[in-house]
This record gives C-alpha cells, structure tokens and sequence, in this order.
C-alpha cells in the first residue's frame, strides 16, 4: 500500500488557503481529496495527495511559509490518542521515543532520529525522498517542535532549529513560531537541544495514564504493515548515514534485530546490505550534488563519508565522472536554452 497521513495533518487547510488568496475547494478538487474526508481527523489520505497540495498550495499563493502556518494552527490534543500518552511520559527523552515508537500512528512519511553522546543532542527529522519538500520538511518539524513544547508547558525550548534548505525571502512566520536561532542551507533537517534538557522530568507525567493510553494506541490500526525488510533498513539507513553510522550492526540495533536475522531477511528481499547502502548513497548524492547550495565536502559527510577524497572516488566509480564535474553538467542542462 501507498504511504499515508491522518486528515489531522491538512487541520485548517481550508482556513489557512483562504488567508493566502487560494480556492481551497478548487485546491482540493485537484488533490483528490474531499472535505468529508477533511471532516474525519483519523480518515488516512495518501501521503503523495496531501504533500502535493502543500506544495501547490505555496507554489500559486507565492507563501513559502505554507506548510508553517499549517502547522502553526494544528493543537497538541490534534495528535489523537498518542497525545494522552505524550503528555505523561516522564521525560523530554521518554516523549521522544515515545514519538519514535508510534510515528506510524500520525504519519508513514516521517521518521526521527536522535544524536545525544555529546553536549549537545541532535534530533533529525528524516521524510522519505519522495515526500521530501521544504514544505513538507518545515511543517513537520514545526508540529515536532510545538508538541514538546507545549507538554512541557513551555520548560524547553532547543538551541536551534536546522534546515537543509535555502531560507525563504521573508522569514517572519519562522521566527515567530519558532523560538530559538534558526540555520539555513544547514547539514540536516530537525533541531538542537542541550543533551541535559533530555532528562528534564515532566512534573505532571503519571504512569498508570501512561500506561492507559498506550493499551489504547495499541488497539489503533495504523495504515498498512511496516514494509520488507529492506524498506525498513532503508529507512534506518536514511537515518544513520548522515553520523556515519549506517553500518549493518547499528541498523539492525535500529530495527531490533540480530545481524544474522537482518541478513537473512535481505537475502529473501533480493538485496545485500552492502547493496542496499550503495542504492540509499547513489540517491542521496545526486539529491544533494542537485542543490547549488551544499558544497561538494558539505554532501560528501551528508553521504556518510567522512573524507571528501573517498566520496570522490566512490562517485566517480558509480556515475563516471567527478561530483563537480555531475553537478555542473545539470546547471548546464538546466541553463541550455529550449
């Protein structure tokens, strides 16, 4: 089955459409999407419809904060019935793997991931490559940031938010929402927050509650079943590659399995870890090599090499030329006249 959202996701849709000179209506008729389905926030739309209309959507009302001022009307209780269960974990750590956990509950698009072994803890927000728009990107993190923001009552707030693309014209909307210093044309989408904040404990987490609202979740049918094998070392090794850790032994740790298992699980895919790596590198490459923005050291880390040398040669071998050389044979594709 196709990936999915909850309805909840495109909340005041209509609203916001309207306040950025759109026919929501029209908007919607394009989309395929129906105000019945709208009406029900547990109603699953195809992920591909709804992040079309945003997109779109910022495209003809010329709003590059679209997806912000989406995200900027959803609520915490929005969530549904992970909201109850957010609300009483013990810790900002404890939210966030609770997020991780039940992800598939709100969305099949988005995935976290966290980087705390330092002073300072990194929290990636990862959307399948498909999906991956800065409309998309912003929304998401956005609605990241304003649930544990307001579960904790407004005790913690990151260092910074990053994103990997370009910063818009007006960036009024980002500076209103989002209360810390914001990075543009960063090396990854998501947040930064002193690591020690992590365990600042939640003083109205309960954890009979807790527990209650979890049995809950658990008789909530998501969507569709999580996938192959190999679509979720993918999606584990779209999380790892960035650290240059997305080895065979940490994505299995990710996946909860046991090395022997994960390689016979890709066998009956048809795939080798090493293969499947290769496939999730080659994409990343020429998504980021696209983009004028990063500079050739910059996407060799975001590939998961730690030497700009050794992604050079490896690129040079799978797409026989040098990056630079890839990356200005597009801009002159690009720029050749019709």
């Amino acid at each position: 089955m196709a990936p999915t959202v909850r309805a909840v996701a495109l909340t005041n849709y209509v609203e916001v459409a309207r306040f950025a000179g759109l026919d929501p209506y029209e908007m919607l008729r394009v989309a395929r999407i129906s105000l019945d389905q709208l009406s029900d926030p547990e109603c699953r739309l195809p992920a591909a419809a709804a992040v079309e209309l945003l997109v779109e959507s910022a495209r003809l009302s010329g709003r590059a904060d679209f997806g912000l001022l989406i995200a900027e009307c959803r609520t915490f209780a929005s969530l549904g019935p992970i909201s109850l269960l957010l609300e009483h974990q013990p810790s900002l750590r404890a939210m966030i793997e609770t997020i991780r956990r039940f992800q598939r509950h709100m969305n099949d698009i988005v995935t976290l991931a966290v980087d705390d072994e330092g002073e300072t803890s990194i929290v990636r927000t990862l959307i399948q490559p498909r999906f991956s728009d800065p409309q998309t990107i912003e929304c998401a993190i956005a609605v990241f940031y304003r649930t544990l923001s307001e579960v904790m009552r407004g005790r913690w707030q990151p260092e910074s938010v990053h994103f990997t693309h370009r910063a818009p014209a007006d960036t009024s909307t980002h500076r209103r929402l989002f209360q810390c210093r914001i990075e543009f044309d960063a090396e990854f989408d998501g947040l930064a927050s002193r690591t020690t904040l992590f365990d600042l404990p939640n003083p109205i987490a309960n954890p009979a509650m807790a527990r209650n609202a979890e049995r809950l979740l658990d008789l909530v049918r998501t969507s569709e079943p999580e996938g192959t094998a190999a679509e979720r070392a993918r999606r584990a090794i779209y999380l790892l590659i960035h650290s240059g850790n997305a080895t065979i032994e940490r994505v299995a740790e990710n996946l909860g399995l046991h090395v022997r298992t994960l390689q016979r699980t890709l066998d009956k895919d048809g795939w080798s870890f090493a293969e499947l790596l290769n496939d999730v590198r080659r994409e990343l490459a020429q998504r980021y090599l696209a983009s004028e923005y990063h500079s050739i050291a910059t996407v060799a880390h975001l590939a998961g090499y730690s030497h700009q040398s050794a992604f050079t040669r490896w690129f040079a071998a799978e797409f026989g030329s040098t990056p630079a050389a890839w990356r200005n044979d597009g801009q002159q594709r690009i720029n050749a006249p019709a």
